[in-house]
């Protein structure tokens, strides 16, 4: 693993989570993502030069509408840089962690995400970025939202 990608908090009101949040000098908005699939929206805000999501459920099938019922607001996940994904699964899974979901945004990034039950509490979501997405929180998010833009 090589550093720490995002760290992601589970909110009921996004848009009052928004609104305190981004009072704070340095903190910014970038963009908001729904997912119609997940049924959730990810606010994407910038701490400076890190990476903060916010996620707020659409519906009450939404995996964050049973992960708010069951622990309240709070730390989701942590989402984590690998340069080898199938490899970093490949060691986790061999020292017993579950790999709960997978995604990949074509062209973008891969991802893997592991139960917490499996890691001692940890939520973890391994993502291998693309090699021609740049280095920084900023320009994984104008990725993800360019990403999104095309699929419209």
């Amino acid at each position: 693993m090589e550093e720490i990608d995002h760290i992601a908090h589970a909110v009921w009101d996004l848009s009052a989570a928004l609104e305190t949040i981004t009072t704070v000098d340095g903190i910014e908005h970038v963009w908001t993502l729904e997912s119609d699939e997940w049924q959730y929206r990810t606010a994407y805000i910038l701490f400076g030069s890190d990476m903060f999501t916010l996620l707020s459920p659409t519906s009450e099938e939404s995996f964050v509408t049973d992960y708010l019922e069951r622990n309240g607001q709070g730390l989701h996940h942590i989402g984590v840089t690998v340069s080898d994904l199938e490899a970093a699964v490949v060691q986790l899974t061999a020292a017993g962690g579950e790999v709960i979901m997978e995604d990949e945004v074509s062209g973008v990034r891969t991802e893997a995400t592991l139960h917490p039950k499996s890691l001692f509490g940890l939520q973890l979501q391994l993502i291998e970025w693309a090699d021609d997405v740049g280095p920084t929180a900023r320009d994984h998010i104008e990725a993800l939202r360019d990403a999104a833009d095309d699929r419209i």
